[in-house]
């Protein structure tokens, strides 16, 4: 499991209720669960008035711990969930007791939990309850851009939960919020009354993202949300003309996935839950190039502005003056570039071919003589400052284009550092170049059902990912071996097989083309339609033929191309694509999808489009 990263999937609400003589109720709204496997998160409504008490209790046979909150009401239904690849087995959310009012919640895990790592936090009314020490990040500086898709704090395969709909029912004092907003300060650490759990202060918590809202501005659109913000660099995608930038360990609010917000003709943006931890952006213009990311003094916000857009805009309330500049090589290929500034600046970074441009739109008294006649370094040597419009600076930084780079900000929004990585010319060299066969000869095809055995995959009403993915890849290996084509699957039957395996076995089988076949799932149950993934540039013509034929032949929603870094598409040599066929979790598209007639089609536009690629000029 690639469990390793902390995202808190922040959603609090704020209901309306009368004061009373004496210390009135919290009232507990919602738990959210951290897909990297590290914490439970306990949102409460909290007053000036309300005070609540937390005691813990620790039981065997089976193992399971509790926690305790008093004077608290539960406004939502008592709760059970199911947890997947987790050492965590079960949890349990009740309404305990009325009189006194105390709510309730039960951990069941396995023995192989650690219990001393376990720690529970109060921040202000809220818990967070985690079973891994090291859960809270200590760094100073934040990543919050970067080239490289995928690194050791970010997880593909993740802890999955469902809920146990037998034991969702009402609590004698159930009350739906009538208002959600969100918690938008730094959180303070208090008193926790426990028996069986260490209790440790907590002076600020840095989640990552939670995005709760899109405001447009002249063309321009400002997500807003709570959280550490990263961004992936982006990527354009053609007809229609679209800039997609991914944001890693980011979890978007339901309410606004998928909505379009107009910033001007035929000019849109939106947000989607692209994977449980991962959020997508999709700008649709034929003017994508100068669109960029600007980055907020708190680091709450991300503005997606267009650079004719901004002009005469203001973009801040306070000045931040340059205190020091760094610039030191690291290493062979690495060097740092690194401002400090006396407030918060208003920056944004955009990656071009040979160059990267950092804009700070809020600095004020910068001597550009200066400033480059102090960075005494080799590779800064040939960077160029030059004035914004109106008010700013821009700091342009030339680049190889094989290089890469990695852009932070201190958890003070006072400082920020640019990586930059070049590779030297004997390791590029050195790089083996995929051997891809003219599509002429194209004879071996992998065929990857996705999921298997003890991995089911996405599950609703005893429905599994697993079954109709095998369904579907053993209707197209037949459908290619009847037109000749020497078709390997990963799997033939309802077994396992590791990511790592699936890959193993495509590379023994010298596999000219590959293709995991997949079900996609949402929080939503309305998300609906089919998606096709590639990732190396040598499969984006072979996605695209392949989706072309789906979109045309399924009757579902055209949820498009996408560029994505799945373990199985990302380390196969062959051109490779993974299919998501539609989604499990809407009601109407998993009655279609568990039909013999969904599956046949599917594997026969799949087949469709395999056999016009290889056939295409």
């Amino acid at each position: 499991m690639g469990k390793k990263f902390l995202i808190l999937f922040f959603i609090l609400a704020v209901g309306i209720f009368s004061g009373a003589a004496f210390a009135a109720p919290v009232k507990i709204n919602t738990i959210n669960f951290d897909n990297s496997d590290n914490m439970i998160f306990i949102g409460s409504l909290s007053g000036p008035n309300e005070i609540m008490n937390i005691k813990t209790f620790k039981l065997s046979n089976p193992n399971r711990f509790g926690i305790d909150i008093e004077n608290a009401i539960l406004t939502r239904p008592n709760s059970s969930w199911s947890f997947k690849n987790s050492k965590i087995r079960q949890v349990k959310f009740s309404q305990f007791s009325t009189e006194p009012a105390v709510v309730r919640m039960v951990v069941y895990y396995n023995n192989d939990l650690d219990t001393s790592k376990i720690r529970v936090y109060k921040v202000g009314t809220n818990i967070i309850f985690s079973y891994k020490k090291d859960f809270l990040k200590q760094d100073y500086m934040e990543n919050i851009y970067r080239e490289q898709k995928s690194t050791s704090e970010d997880y593909y395969e993740y802890t999955t939960y469902s809920e146990d709909p037998q034991n969702n029912i009402p609590s004698p004092d159930y009350v739906r919020p009538e208002q959600i907003t969100q918690v938008n300060q730094a959180f303070n650490s208090g008193n926790i009354n426990t028996t069986a759990a260490r209790v440790e202060p907590l002076l600020k918590l840095k989640s990552r993202f939670y995005v709760n809202r899109i405001d447009v501005k002249r063309g321009n659109a400002l997500i807003r949300g709570i959280g550490q913000i990263t961004i992936e660099n982006p990527i354009i995608v053609a007809n229609p003309t679209r800039l997609v930038f991914d944001l890693p360990n980011t979890y978007v609010a339901p309410e606004i996935r998928n909505k379009d917000y107009y910033l001007g003709e035929n000019e849109s943006i939106r947000v989607g839950q692209f994977e449980p931890t991962k959020a997508r952006v999709v700008i649709t213009s034929e003017d994508v190039a100068k669109f960029r990311p600007i980055y907020s003094f708190d680091g709450q916000s991300i503005f997606f502005a267009h650079d004719d857009r901004i002009l005469g805009m203001k973009l801040f309330d306070q000045y931040a003056t340059i205190s020091e500049y760094t610039a030191k090589k690291i290493n062979d290929i690495t060097d740092l570039f690194e401002l400090s500034f006396t407030a918060p600046p208003i920056h944004s970074i955009k990656r071009l071919n040979n160059k990267v441009e950092i804009n700070l739109y809020n600095p004020t008294g910068f001597n550009h003589a200066a400033f480059k006649s102090a960075l005494n370094s080799q590779r800064l040597s040939e960077l160029k400052t030059d004035a914004l419009p109106y008010v700013g600076l821009k700091i342009i930084i030339p680049l190889k284009k094989l290089a890469t780079i990695e852009y932070s900000e201190s958890f003070d929004n006072k400082t920020i550092q640019l990586l930059m990585t070049t590779p030297k010319e004997a390791e590029i060299k050195a790089t083996p170049s995929p051997i891809i066969k003219k599509k002429g000869e194209i004879k071996t095809i992998v065929i990857d059902a996705g999921h298997g055995g003890s991995d089911v995959g996405a599950m609703r009403e005893n429905i599994l990912e697993k079954d109709i993915t095998l369904d579907i890849s053993q209707r197209l290996a037949e459908i290619l071996r009847k037109k000749g084509y020497d078709i390997q699957m990963t799997r033939k039957t309802d077994e396992y097989v590791s990511l790592k395996d699936r890959v193993i076995f495509t590379e023994k089988k010298n596999a000219d083309l590959f293709v995991s076949v997949h079900v996609n799932s949402s929080v939503s149950t309305e998300a609906s339609g089919i998606e096709t993934h590639y990732y190396t540039p040598v499969s984006y013509e072979f996605a695209q033929t392949v989706h072309k034929q789906l979109a045309s032949k399924i009757k579902s929603k055209d949820r498009g191309l996408f560029k994505s870094k799945f373990y199985v598409i990302n380390n196969d040599i062959a051109p490779s694509i993974l299919v998501e066929t539609g989604f499990i979790s809407n009601p109407q598209e998993r009655s279609c999808l568990i039909t013999d007639d969904r599956k046949q089609k599917t594997a026969e536009a799949i087949a469709d489009g395999i056999i016009k690629y290889i056939k295409s000029n």
